[in-house]
């Protein structure tokens, strides 16, 4: 399970990271781009992107994109490169997030180091971070979020959040996440059960604790049942995108400025990821073999096995978190829904008296202008992996 970053960004440390981006050059991190007449021509020799985890199937857009028997992992650093299959000419180079970056936001690396073109933003830390750290996304792989509450059904039989307010449960989550505040905020959760210490490990729910603990639908079900023979046992769980936090996960966006500047790059490397997704679905084996590798590799308490890869494929497309938006189109942004969060979420930080850009608007966090609206995902046509 992936920890979200805390919160809060120390004024020291968002002084530094300011400091480290007004103190280089106009042009730093960008390169000439390779030219001709590739598919990546108007990109730079390295495009890096900047991954929010460990390796995952969840990251499979990005890393569709890479040749993996070219490819040149550096597993101590948490990087993973190669050549680009639609342009060899390019590099590919994914850097892992979590333990690697020192749990930094995404939007603050954007900031200190301007070699990362894209880095995945959560929707609710653009609208965060929107007055000191403005991003803009560009492509969204990832139509809902996949974060979950979870409870054993021997100890709890939930049908709504404000059941879960009604009970006795602690809510164990890890501490600083704007989702528990807009639950608390609409009375689903009681401040009293917050339990801000969880650290990834299911230990509490296994032994019995009576917990509601956050999770993924894309890992913790399927981890209770295979990977813990001790609980071995189906799961309970509500959605947040059910309860109205519809952020788009995950999506690929860059430093307001660096998204204009790289522009023609754009136009041409978001229909890769697009396409990417979609290519990932019909064929997941090559990039979940590659990460299942890779990870083992990195030898880190974080490990993907390949039947739970496949799982997590399944779980991508059987709840819908792999889909096309309202417009029938892989990856584009519905304008409808980013304004109805942009709203719900700057309330949320209003209530909590956190500082926003002034007079911010749904069209500041997002832009639809480099999605290719011929590339969508056909649900019908997926085979699970795991059947196989």
């Amino acid at each position: 399970m992936r920890p979200h970053r805390s919160r809060a960004v120390p004024a020291a440390a968002l002084a530094g990271v300011l400091a480290l981006a007004a103190c280089g050059s106009d042009d730093e991190g960008s390169t000439e781009a390779v030219g001709g007449d590739g598919a990546l021509s108007d990109c730079p020799a390295t495009v890096v992107l900047q991954t929010n985890w460990f390796p995952e199937p969840e990251h499979s857009a990005a890393y569709q994109l890479i040749d993996h028997e070219r490819a040149e992992p550096d597993p101590d650093a948490g990087v993973y490169r190669g050549p680009a299959l639609a342009d060899d000419r390019v590099t590919v180079e994914i850097r892992a997030g979590g333990p690697f970056i020192g749990f930094q936001t995404n939007s603050a690396l954007l900031y200190s180091d301007r070699d990362i073109m894209l880095g995945m933003v959560d929707t609710d830390e653009s609208v965060r971070l929107s007055a000191e750290l403005p991003t803009r996304a560009v492509v969204t792989p990832l139509q809902i979020t996949p974060q979950i509450l979870l409870w054993d059904p021997e100890k709890y039989s939930f049908d709504s959040f404000e059941q879960i307010a009604e009970s006795d449960a602690t809510v164990l989550y890890f501490e600083g996440q704007t989702y528990m505040d807009y639950l608390v905020q609409q009375g689903w959760v009681r401040p009293d059960q917050l339990d801000g210490s969880f650290d990834g490990s299911l230990t509490r729910l296994v032994v019995g604790e009576d917990v509601v603990m956050q999770g993924y639908v894309t890992q913790e079900p399927w981890r209770l049942v295979n990977d813990v023979p001790e609980f071995a046992r189906e799961i309970d769980y509500l959605s947040l995108d059910d309860a109205g936090y519809r952020i788009y996960p995950s999506a690929w966006a860059g430093v307001p400025e660096s998204v204009e500047e790289n522009a023609g790059c754009l136009a041409q490397l978001v229909p890769l990821l697009q396409q990417g997704q979609v290519d990932y679905m019909a064929d997941p084996e090559p990039v979940n073999t590659a990460i299942s590798q890779y990870l083992t590799d990195i030898d880190q308490f974080f490990q993907i096995t390949p039947e739970r890869a496949d799982a997590i494929t399944d779980s991508l497309n059987d709840d819908g978190i792999v889909a096309n938006g309202p417009d029938g189109v892989l990856g584009s942004f519905d304008p409808d829904r980013m304004a109805e969060m942009t709203e719900l979420l700057t309330g949320v930080f209003a209530d909590l008296g956190t500082e926003l850009a002034e007079d911010l608007t749904a069209e500041d966090l997002y832009t639809n202008e480099f999605i290719d609206e011929s590339i969508a995902y056909d649900p019908s046509s997926f085979v699970s992996p795991s059947a196989g």
